[in-house]
This record gives structure tokens, sequence and C-alpha cells, in this order.
């Protein structure tokens, strides 16, 4: 088994959590509606957080070591990450440019907060199994934050049908 270092991971993690803290800041500086731009706020906030808590970890990468199962594994699975990545990144930047009205801004929040669970479930697998922890945390508020989403998109729409 070849030993590696998760810094390419953890970089990416910390890119993940700057462009949504953009995107959220964005989305919260535009909103009119005050339940929208509170749940912004709180999303660009904890964005920073995550931040923070990936960034610590990349500070002290000796202790997350990372190991590839078969050889090849770990550089095409980064590769695969990091080119879908760049693609959520090019759409943030894209939707931040664009006028989204509340439904659009949430089906995109939304959007983000998936492909985030998505890509920090898969990163699991790479941090040694005493600092998974860290990780499982982050996965769980980021699927608080999908629910919040999807409760107040919900809620919108059942206003709107209620007119």
């Amino acid at each position: 088994m070849n030993v590696f270092s998760p810094q390419e991971i953890l970089k990416i993690a910390i890119n993940v959590e700057d462009n949504g803290k953009i995107l959220y800041e964005n989305l919260e500086n535009k909103s009119k509606d005050s339940n929208l731009k509170s749940l912004w706020k709180y999303l660009k906030e904890q964005e920073e957080i995550h931040k923070k808590t990936f960034l610590d970890m990349l500070n002290s990468v000796g202790d997350y070591i990372v190991y590839e199962f078969t050889e090849g594994e770990y550089t095409a699975y980064i590769k695969a990450l990091a080119k879908e990545y760049i693609f959520v990144e090019n759409l943030i930047r894209e939707k931040i440019k664009e006028d989204l009205n509340s439904l659009e801004a949430l089906d995109f929040g939304i959007y983000v907060e998936k492909e985030s669970i998505l890509t920090y479930s898969a990163f699991r697998e790479y941090i040694l199994k005493d600092k998974v922890y860290i990780l499982d945390n982050i996965i769980r508020e980021e699927r608080s934050h999908l629910v919040k989403l999807i409760e107040l998109k919900n809620s919108l729409k059942k206003e709107k049908n209620e007119y």
C-alpha cells in the first residue's frame, strides 16, 4: 500500500468552502426576503468554519495520512474529483452573475450542498479512521444545510401556490 499526503484532498475541500462562501455571500447581498437573507448569512458563516477546519487539517497534514488502495487509484480519483470540482466552481461563478429568483437560488444552493456532501463522503476512505470523525461532522452539517434549504424551498413553493 502506498502512502499519500491528503494535501490535494484538503485543498479541494478548502476551495469548495471558499466558493460556497462567495456564493452565499452574494445571495445574501442580493436577497430581499429576510428569511432567505438570514439563511444565506448562516450558510456563509458555516462555510468559513468548515474552511478553518480543513486549514487546520492541512496544517497538521501528517496526522491525516491517506492510503492508495491500488496502484494509480488515488491519482485517478483525485483527477476526476478535481475535474468535476472545476465544473462546479465555474458554475458558481456563472450563477453569481445571474439574477436568480428565490426558488432558483435555493435550487442552486441545494445543488452545491449535495456536491459538497458527495465530495466529502468520497474523501472519507482516504482519511485515517481515527480522524474521519472530523469529516463526518462536516458532512452532518452539510446535510443539515441541505435540509434547511429544502424546507425553505418547500415553504416558498407552498406560499406561491396559496396566492
